[in-house]
């Protein structure tokens, strides 16, 4: 089984040169250009493997704690008000009521519309742009998007 996805690159490319090419070409050129392709092809993934590598190793040199974590910051920071809103404070209020209280009708939390979209948005765009740094895309929208 091919976890790494290396083997079906090549085996499609193998697929591409055994479709287009000239059947009463040499077929040692074949087996060259088929070589030479998948030579490039692992060393394109050796490229990215290594940009991933310097990311990772850049980031956890950084010594700014709070900079290098402030995207991550806002979305823990609304997953904890969806947490409070959603889970804690139901659940606290269904055990006053099984205790004793007679609450009789619950009060009904909800976060606001603005919440909901501002956060959405947030980490929609940190979600993206941190795909994007992983992948090796390094231009100033990714900069700007993941404060390196």
């Amino acid at each position: 089984m091919d976890f790494t996805g290396i083997g079906s690159i090549a085996d499609f490319a193998k697929g591409i040169f055994d479709k287009f090419w000239p059947p009463d070409a040499d077929p040692n050129e074949k087996l060259k250009a088929v070589a030479e392709v998948q030579t490039m092809i692992e060393a394109r993934e050796s490229k990215l493997i290594d940009a991933q590598k310097s990311i990772i190793v850049a980031e956890m040199e950084q010594s700014d704690k709070f900079t290098k974590r402030a995207r991550p910051a806002v979305v823990y920071s609304g997953l904890g008000f969806i947490f409070l809103n959603h889970v804690l404070a139901p659940i606290t209020a269904y055990v006053a009521v099984l205790f004793g209280n007679d609450i009789l009708e619950l009060p009904t939390l909800e976060l606001p519309n603005q919440f909901w979209w501002a956060w959405t948005s947030v980490c929609s765009i940190w979600v993206i742009g941190r795909s994007a740094e992983k992948r090796g895309v390094n231009n100033n929208i990714v900069k700007l998007i993941t404060g390196s």
